[in-house]
């Protein structure tokens, strides 16, 4: 569905506000239930001791803004920063968030010598775990195998010494033909976000 979408000019920007219109819409009308693991609360609020990595499956990225609207309201100053591929998709998801001071940082994992972005993105996630702002990370991204934790995450946990935050999500939703079946939800529905016990990564897991 995102790929049919004009890739600059005008359409384009009219395409991105008619989409943040409905995924403001069908997000604030879900009616959510938040179960919160009482270790995971602080972190996710920016008043524990250290910042996290709050990670969810690549098909539940686009309800992230619910979790930052249920947690902003207990700390304005928090600040939260997602990684996002640099690719067409990617690019759209972050111009979709931004009004919402949801910050993007691009770039995916490096493959078979090719840049994506991986190293400068891990600066500076590196960085923004340093200044406290929460990074939402997809394990299973940027394409997959869905469900399936890939080593990037672990890396960073180890170098960032940030605990992972492990946060399922599912509302009413139709799921594109994607390799992740990505949900977009639907209007006046239910959902539920489950954040389980940090996750402590230490230098000698793997």
């Amino acid at each position: 569905m995102l790929r049919r979408l004009p890739g600059t000019g005008g359409a384009r920007a009219l395409a991105i506000v008619l989409l943040r219109a409905y995924l403001r819409l069908a997000l604030r009308t879900t009616r959510w239930t938040f179960d919160i693991h009482p270790d995971a609360h602080p972190l996710l609020t920016g008043r524990g001791e250290h910042s996290a990595l709050v990670a969810f499956w690549h098909e539940a990225l686009v309800l992230t803004p619910a979790l930052w609207w249920w947690a902003t309201p207990q700390n304005p100053a928090l600040r939260l920063h997602v990684l996002i591929s640099r690719n067409r998709d990617g690019r759209l998801v972050t111009d979709i968030v931004a009004p919402w001071k949801i910050k993007a940082i691009a770039g995916s994992t490096d493959r078979k010598g090719k840049s994506k972005g991986g190293a400068r993105a891990l600066r500076r996630m590196l960085d923004q775990v340093r200044n406290d702002s929460l990074i939402v990370i997809t394990p299973d991204g940027p394409r997959g195998p869905r469900r399936q934790v890939q080593q990037g995450v672990v890396g960073l946990a180890r170098l960032s010494a940030a605990p992972i935050v492990p946060v399922g999500a599912c509302c009413s939703a139709w799921r594109l033909g994607t390799w992740d079946r990505m949900m977009v939800p639907l209007p006046f529905g239910r959902g539920r976000f489950v954040c389980g016990a940090p996750i402590i990564v230490t230098p000698h897991d793997h």
